[in-house]
């Protein structure tokens, strides 16, 4: 198994820096990729354009890398933790610890990208170094490297980042990377693959890397099988002297050739995503790169063209096929020509494509290139196993890697336009860098867990409210109630409105200790705003909800004298406390003056609800306060108007009273909310209203929806909004404001599509994601028609940063949680008074 080829090249690193045996230095970066997923195809042309301004900023010899690797459960449980203190929040804690096994039995994985470019030719000496490949675990003194040296190196790859922009956010990684990824090619899809490196932290920044020697097996002949020649194997058996019982088979596949009509963008050029979602091997893929500039390619195509031209008139006698060929090839010269006179800022790449494909068997690593040459053929890409190149393929993933024959015949040349279009440095990552796992990823197939940094986002100065749509039994509520208990087990509070006859949200509350229970129909409290809220504005807050309640105008004559009346002024003036302070008082005050029609108006007004409303009303009820852990608000048995009848102002002109009443102790809720949220207790708070249009059509709803929004993240708070039909519901600041959208299954065509377009999709561009929605996610089968375990919580979703993708909804880690949450008590056990 062995062989002389030296396919180690590093002989020194200092910090991103690779001094190389043949005397090239390069300088190694993490690179942010773009995001990409379902996003309109005008952002996608951002990321082309990004993409277009990296390739042609390039060096020739500039190498890309995208490097699957197992996500390290570790990583992922120091970022549900970030912001979190443990030693107080014990609920979380142990949700984290639950959250372990669970991320050990999902295994996601990531792709880390990184940009490797040579910045200059190293020290001659450094080449007569000892070469680690042959088997030295000893470390390369760099300290030979002189400072001076250093520093220009540095500058010069500061020259090309300056020339790339910083769409790609380029870090440079620590020395120790090098050794990783040695070791991840040795043992590429293999038992002993070693966990991704987190940018920061994971990896030491060392200043050598010690390299394990290996022995790479082209055609696998150790396994016994001599019938075949090596050459004729397209697979290479990895065995490191250490581990010689768990190898890791490869196969290294190249792009043979690409469409002859050429690749649309967005949605056919796109050949890498192809890649994701293979399961029991790991993929990687590496691209090297090297361009010429518009006027170089206009000469050697006008030395091309002369060429041709003497072809042809050497057969211009001549029948045959020939002289069409020929004709052929100078018209799509001419073509090709033309395009980089029309477009002057255009290069020629020159690129170099190998994907690697690594298991723990010859089987299952051979099995999964079929099955990517299948999918490829959907992109009408051949995708060819070169035999007897395995290995100088292989070799193109070390950074430094001196330039092969296999590079060059394995090359394609497009315009950098065209190549731009290929899109290599994208991610389809949705969910924010921290906060608590509440998902996996689908649309990456990676499975990569979904943070939610609910209570981290005001921190990072973006609003932590969400919305959620879905039809009945789509996951709506179990993603409310997921939310509300990962803010209590973080330290926060919540509020929610329970419109539920069975009462899901009080069974749920009694989990949590510390938890109240309100029925608006039956009072324990008083929603009275002239005693819950401060003197100097309880009047207007009162104002607010009571004369759409009467069906009042504030410049009518009885609104007129119910404003006098809820003035600071006027509280001041006749000692009014309560609103049955304020009904005595119009009483009183009907007889006497010039507005005692009005007052008398207003008297009988009140009158009529008085006694019928005792969470406003009786003096004897405490005023709510806002301060348990758990807040549930039974709204049962109130009579709410629906969307049609807020919008419809004949309608909203005929609601009865007790609709009105209805509507306006639930805004008083979300009032009281936003009262006591929105001020700097320390505690983050969250407001959840399942029914959305009370919060989004009425005016104080939609000033509460509004302030929540707005000012949340300055005030540790939040709201979070559900909702059958979001271009009904979510309009205004519901739809400008609220930046984390979920959509859940939702069957009717028109609301699937009103879902998507407030989703942020283009269904224009991807029709396929209405069906998608309608049929594929959580789709109920069998005779009774539910939806299996595996597929529950299935969904689309919006992030704060706009990405849109694709997710499947976890639930809690700890059973006891997950059970709370899961399970709602049926009618027949509910003692409803």
């Amino acid at each position: 198994m062995a062989f002389d080829r030296d396919l180690q090249p590093t002989a020194a690193v200092r910090g991103n820096l690779q001094f190389t045996h043949s005397g090239l230095v390069t300088a190694t970066y993490f690179v942010e990729p773009l995001g990409y997923g379902l996003r309109r195809g005008s952002d996608k042309f951002d990321v082309k354009a990004a993409h277009h301004a990296l390739v042609t900023s390039l060096p020739d010899g500039a190498l890309l890398l995208g490097i699957q690797a197992r996500l390290n459960t570790l990583d992922v449980l120091t970022k549900m933790v970030e912001g979190v203190d443990l030693d107080t929040c014990e609920d979380y804690a142990d949700e984290v610890v639950a959250s372990f096994e669970r991320m050990r039995a999902i295994g996601p994985r990531t792709r880390i990208h990184l940009l490797s470019i040579p910045v200059g030719a190293g020290n001659t000496g450094i080449s007569g170094l000892a070469r680690v490949w042959r088997g030295s675990t000893t470390a390369v003194d760099a300290t030979a490297i002189s400072r001076a040296e250093l520093d220009g190196y540095a500058e010069k790859a500061n020259e090309i980042l300056s020339r790339i922009g910083g769409d790609f956010d380029p870090v440079p990684v620590p020395a120790s990377l090098f050794q990783w990824l040695w070791e991840h090619y040795l043992s590429r899809g293999a038992v002993g693959d070693p966990v991704a490196p987190a940018r920061a932290g994971a990896l030491d920044d060392a200043t050598a890397a010690v390299f394990r020697s290996a022995a790479l097996d082209e055609g696998a002949r150790s396994d016994g099988n001599r019938r075949l020649r090596p050459s004729f194997v397209p697979v290479i058996k990895v065995v490191q002297p250490d581990f010689e019982y768990r190898p890791s088979y490869q196969a290294m596949l190249t792009p043979h050739s690409f469409p002859y009509s050429g690749m649309v963008f967005p949605g056919g050029s796109e050949f890498l995503t192809v890649l994701e979602a293979m399961e029991n091997v790991t993929v990687d893929w590496a691209m090297r790169i090297a361009t010429r500039s518009a006027d170089q390619v206009l000469k050697n195509n006008e030395l091309n063209l002369r060429r041709l031209g003497d072809q042809m008139d050497q057969r211009d006698q001549e029948v045959s096929f020939a002289q069409n060929t020929l004709a052929a090839k100078a018209q799509m010269l001419g073509e090709y020509n033309n395009h980089f006179e029309v477009n002057s800022g255009e290069s020629e790449v020159s690129f170099t494509t190998v994907i690697a494909v690594g298991g723990p068997s010859r089987e299952i690593a051979m099995d999964a290139v079929n099955t990517l040459k299948r999918r490829y053929k959907r992109f009408q890409v051949e995708l060819a196993a070169p035999v007897g190149a395995q290995v100088d393929l292989w070799s193109m993933f070390v950074p430094g890697s001196p330039p092969r024959r296999a590079f060059d015949d394995f090359a394609h040349i497009v315009p950098s336009d065209m190549w731009a279009g290929f899109v290599p440095f994208t991610t389809s990552q949705v969910g924010d860098d921290s906060g608590p796992v509440i998902g996996v990823n689908l649309l990456s197939g990676n499975f990569e867990p979904i943070h939610f940094g609910i209570m981290e986002a005001a921190l990072h100065d973006f609003s932590a409210s969400f919305a959620v749509t879905g039809e009945l039994g789509s996951g709506k509520s179990y993603f409310l109630k997921l939310m509300a208990v990962l803010v209590h087990d973080m330290g926060g509070q919540f509020l929610a409105l329970d419109r539920s006859q069975v009462g899901e949200w009080e069974h749920f509350a009694g989990t949590i200790d510390d938890a109240v229970v309100i029925d608006l129909a039956d009072p324990a409290v008083s929603l009275d705003p002239l005693r819950l809220f401060d003197p100097r504005i309880a009047g207007e807050r009162a104002l607010d909800s009571i004369l759409p309640l009467l069906d009042l105008s504030p410049t009518s004559g009885a609104g007129a004298a119910a404003s006098a009346l809820l003035s600071v002024k006027g509280l001041a003036e006749h000692g009014i406390r309560s609103m049955l302070d304020l009904y005595r008082t119009a009483r009183r005050l009907r007889g006497d003056g010039e507005l005692a029609a009005e007052y008398a108006d207003l008297a009988a007004r009140l009158g009529t609800i008085v006694e019928r409303v005792p969470v406003l009303f009786d003096p004897d009820l405490p005023p709510l306060r806002l301060d348990a852990a758990a807040t549930v608000v039974r709204s049962h048995r109130l009579a709410l108007p629906s969307a049609e009848e807020l919008t419809t102002p004949h309608l909203y002109q005929r609601l009865p009273l007790t609709k009105r009443l209805g509507t306006a102790l639930y805004e008083l809720v979300g009032v009281a909310a936003r009262e006591a949220f929105l001020s700097d207790n320390g505690r983050f708070g969250l407001l959840v209203g399942d029914e959305a249009h009370h919060f989004t059509q009425t005016q104080v709803g939609a000033a509460v929806t509004s302030d929540f929004s707005r000012d949340g993240r300055k005030h540790l708070a939040a709201i979070g909004l559900a909702s059958h039909d979001p271009a009904t519901d979510f309009q205004g600041a519901a739809h400008n404001l609220v930046p984390n959208r979920f959509v859940f299954r939702q069957r009717d065509e028109v609301l699937a599509r009103n879902s998507l377009s407030w989703l942020g999709v283009d269904l224009e561009e991807a029709p396929f994601l209405l069906q998608v929605l309608r049929e594929e996610t959580s789709p109920p089968v069998g005779v009774g028609r539910r939806v299996p375990e595996e597929r529950r919580g299935e969904m689309f979703m919006r992030d704060a940063l706009n990405r849109i993708g694709r997710g499947k909804v976890l639930g809690p880690a700890r059973p006891d949680r997950a059970a709370a949450i899961t399970s709602t008590p049926t009618a027949a056990r509910q003692t409803v008074p």
